[in-house]
């Protein structure tokens, strides 16, 4: 099988290189890679990606060509044990979930992983498939380039994701100490499956953690969010981890996929009659109790006098039919940088994609988290001074009350009007697929 997969890339270069970038994980995994793949498709390359098959069709739609790879990793989160897992703000509870998901997924995972790949001359992974990926580049002889939606590699600056209060700020030995434990955990938890992967390649076993392979391989490791977000991290790190800043999808892939058929003219015209709205909404997380959060969103805009915007993206909540104050409004879907600059304030899970679009708004943030790297984003949202943070499981009407008061200060809100204008330019993907152009060559 080694023999069968390794490519001779002494031969002539080529402009144009075939891409493969297999995937897995939820639309917020998938979504920013995909407008990465649409700019390398643009600038002439072959790009096939690997998605969940709950996204192929949404892959496809963009106009991307789209193989299957991975499990339904949303169906797992949106079953009983997952939205319990979710809903408790229980990050190992999850882990554990969606570990025992991808340990029963594990081979066919691997064939899938291989089939998106075969025939490319070059793969882009992401943080949940970089491990895979970097074996079946190996045997096939072709570079990679990684993408990290944060920050998960060792350094000083931060501990890894989780291992510590947010608001927590421990020194450089100690963050570096939950690196080094978390990564060697990872290595014991995927050894076996990745070392059925080598044999299946005819690669030779390895113990050596993901970690470590792509930095014996000089793999680029592309950190595709803002560097601002992360102050005292850039400079640890040298330009095998450069920054490019979010990925986000033009305006006719954002068309194609539907993102621009809420109700913008509505939503606009509300806000006119009134001063400006506090944003409220949680994602894609599920919520077990969907009245009892709008009766929160409610209560609170009435005791402190604003108006409030609710997403009723995060629920099954009928729009039509919900129970809301004279100032409040229920909304469906809607594109967030088309609204969000015309909203007050905004409360949110932390979810990178939405955290980016509220603070490129200029929008004071408070994040309710949920899990994964969530609280992280929470704690750095309060330690750049643009917002405030809690965990959703804490969340009662005084505290989001405290919360939506702290991030309507005038101080907060001019530093998080500042602290937009530090943001990156939307090139990110241009600057990205030079990186991958570049690793090509």
């Amino acid at each position: 099988m080694g023999a069968q997969c390794r490519r001779d890339h002494n031969s002539t270069e080529r402009s144009a290189v075939r891409i493969a970038i297999p995937l897995t994980g939820t639309r917020g995994d998938v979504q920013p890679v995909v407008a990465l793949g649409l700019e390398l498709q643009r600038r002439g390359h072959d790009v096939l990606l690997g998605a969940p098959p709950n996204l192929v069709d949404f892959v496809t739609g963009t106009g991307l060509a789209a193989r299957s790879c991975g499990p339904d990793v949303q169906q797992l989160y949106s079953s009983d044990a997952g939205q319990q897992a979710l809903a408790a703000g229980n990050t190992l509870r999850l882990m554990q979930l969606v570990a025992r998901q991808m340990a029963g997924y594990a081979e066919q995972m691997n064939r899938e992983v291989i089939d998106v790949c075969a025939g490319a001359d070059l793969i882009v992974a992401s943080t949940v498939t970089e491990d895979r990926a970097s074996s079946v580049a190996e045997a096939m002889g072709v570079p990679l380039v990684s993408l990290h939606y944060f920050p998960c590699r060792a350094n000083g600056a931060y501990p890894f994701p989780g291992a510590l209060p947010p608001q927590w700020r421990p020194p450089a030995p100690v963050n570096r100490a939950t690196w080094a434990l978390a990564e060697n955990l990872r290595r014991l938890v995927f050894m076996r499956y990745l070392n059925d992967l080598r044999a299946t390649l005819g690669l030779p076993k390895s113990m050596a953690s993901t970690a470590a392979v792509l930095a014996r391989r000089h793999v680029p490791e592309v950190q595709i969010y803002d560097r601002a977000l992360v102050p005292g991290l850039p400079e640890q790190w040298d330009a095998r981890r450069p920054f490019t800043g979010f990925l986000t999808l033009d305006h006719a892939a954002r068309a194609a996929v539907g993102d621009l058929d809420g109700d913008h003219a509505g939503i606009l015209s509300w806000i006119e009659e009134g001063d400006p709205p506090v944003f409220f909404g949680f994602g894609s997380m599920p919520i077990r109790d969907t009245a009892a959060v709008l009766a929160m969103a409610t209560e609170v805009s009435a005791r402190l006098g604003v108006r409030a915007l609710v997403s009723a993206g995060w629920s099954d909540l009928d729009v039509a039919t919900a129970q809301a104050g004279p100032n409040v409004k229920v909304v469906g879907p809607f594109a967030y940088d088309v609204v969000f600059p015309h909203c007050a304030a905004a409360v949110h899970h932390g979810g990178i994609g939405t955290l980016f679009e509220s603070l490129r708004a200029g929008l004071p943030t408070l994040v309710c988290s949920v899990s994964f790297e969530q609280p992280m984003w929470g704690g750095q949202v309060e330690r750049l001074g643009v917002g405030a943070h809690m965990k959703f499981t804490k969340l009662t009407t005084a505290r989001l009350e405290q919360g939506v008061t702290s991030i309507l200060d005038k101080e907060c809100r001019t530093r998080a009007r500042e602290f937009a204008e530090t943001l990156s330019a939307d090139d990110a993907g241009v600057r990205t697929a030079d990186i991958v152009e570049a690793t090509a060559r």
